[in-house]
């Protein structure tokens, strides 16, 4: 099945809160109906209408939910660009209920260097003492 493709002259024409277009990695988005619920508001989303927007949505951070949501808005791609590359998703596997993991108690700990500093006084005291 053959995808819709869209130029970039085509894509910038969409850029009021009428209609509302934006480029992510070659990938065609109607953020149209999502700019009432944009947590960003809708002067992000109207400053990008009609643009490549890959660049300051990378750089925001967007979290897996915003990608995911993302997607669903997806309506083609830009003539001419290379193939989309399906990722994998990767699970990452997190522990909620795991405490921080604290230095174990016991030993010198932070006493190291002042102890050292007083080993290498007393040192010098005598090495300089040995020399008069």
């Amino acid at each position: 099945m053959s995808e819709k493709t869209f130029t970039r002259q085509e894509v910038a024409k969409h850029c009021s809160l009428n209609s509302l277009w934006i480029i992510y990695n070659d990938d065609v988005f109607d953020v149209t109906n999502f700019v009432v619920e944009h947590p960003g508001g809708e002067e992000v989303l109207k400053g990008n209408g009609g643009k490549d927007a890959t660049q300051e949505f990378d750089d925001v951070g967007h979290s897996a939910s915003a990608i995911s949501k993302m997607q669903s808005l997806r309506i083609g791609r830009i003539e001419g660009a290379k193939p989309r590359e399906e990722k994998k998703k990767e699970i990452k596997k997190t522990t909620t209920t795991s405490a921080p993991k604290q230095q174990e108690s016991g030993g010198l700990g932070l006493l190291k260097i002042p102890l050292i500093i007083i080993v290498l006084a007393i040192a010098a005291y005598f090495f300089m003492g040995d020399q008069q």
